[in-house]
């Protein structure tokens, strides 16, 4: 009898939680949505689409879909209007619901619009597409790869490094580009640093703005890590959970890129029998071994942009049953 009651007490108490998550959040369930742009059978000149929408109070976010021929080109959830996305020549439709945790609105009627293409690329986009913004390497000798800018004819790479001081200097340009690619060396990418890399689409009459993305270089090895713990030949029984930590200290470099710590322990002081081997970036892990015996430990660095780092040395356990 009391474990029924303990049920019932547990359902009654989810439910009130599932209750009280729905009371925080407000009903948007009956409201709709009024789309500003593209409205019904707009025509868009150009291949940026700026999608506008009157928001409403109690939505959090909003998923938009588009559609051509269709099949579905774009599924994404944002948190306010507007939403630009670049679109080819064709024909599209668009619609739109609002959501929070509780509730969501219906999608609206689907809306449709057309891009066509314009010789004007003043308000144009366009999309670089490798390398990824952000990355970190060790390789200066880079491909850069754009998107076609439809009826553009040139395009102008630039590319800038970051300075320690926070200045900004321009170290290659190059115009009059007829392809979508250009490929860089290292006798211009020479420097551990931050860059940016930028291009713009142009034709006899008209150009876009410049698109750019940012790379860090990166060529020093992580730093020797310091063991943390356990001490060295501490002593543990079979059945302790032993927490290995070790510390990389900052890193040399110009450049700070994320830190990998790869780790072995071993049954014999040279390595030859690994027992335990991983990698993570939190600079700890818990070990519980199987058998008694004298363990060694070591760990080394690997950073975001491929540099690899050495193996520290002195790290010895014993294990008792």
């Amino acid at each position: 009898m009391k474990k029924n009651n303990y049920l019932l007490l547990a359902i009654m108490m989810v439910t009130l939680l599932i209750s009280c998550e729905d009371i925080l959040e407000e009903d948007i369930s009956d409201n709709q949505i009024l789309i500003l742009s593209p409205n019904s059978k707009d025509t868009i000149h150009g291949n940026s689409v700026q999608f506008l929408w009157e928001t409403i109070e109690g939505a959090t976010d909003y998923k938009i879909q588009i559609y051509s021929d269709n099949s579905i080109v774009e599924d994404t959830i944002v948190n306010n209007t507007p939403f630009t996305r670049v679109l080819s020549n064709g024909n599209f439709e668009w619609r739109i619901k609002g959501q929070n945790n509780a509730y969501q609105t219906q999608f609206n009627f689907p809306v449709s619009f057309t891009v066509v293409e314009t010789s004007d690329l003043t308000n144009q986009t366009l999309i670089l597409n490798s390398p990824s913004s952000g990355i970190y390497t060790n390789d200066a000798e880079i491909l850069f790869v754009w998107s076609s800018v439809p009826l553009a004819t040139k395009y102008t790479f630039e590319l800038q490094r970051v300075e320690q001081n926070g200045g900004i200097n321009t170290i290659f340009i190059q115009e009059g580009i007829l392809e979508t690619s250009i490929t860089l060396d290292a006798m211009t990418i020479d420097e551990d640093a931050e860059y940016i890399w930028q291009v713009k689409a142009l034709n006899e009459t008209s150009e876009t703005s410049f698109t750019s993305r940012n790379f860090f270089i990166d060529n020093v090895d992580p730093p020797l890590p310091s063991l943390l713990s356990p001490e060295f030949e501490a002593v543990f029984n079979l059945t302790d959970i032993i927490q290995f930590s070790w510390n990389f200290s900052s890193d040399p470099g110009i450049i700070d890129s994320e830190i990998e710590g790869y780790y072995e322990i071993s049954s014999d002081d040279n390595f030859n029998i690994i027992v335990e081997s991983g990698s993570t970036v939190q600079e700890f892990i818990d070990v519980t071994f199987q058998n008694e015996g004298t363990y060694y430990w070591r760990v080394r660095g690997e950073d975001d942009a491929g540099n690899i780092g050495v193996f520290n040395e002195g790290g010895k356990l014993i294990v008792n049953e």
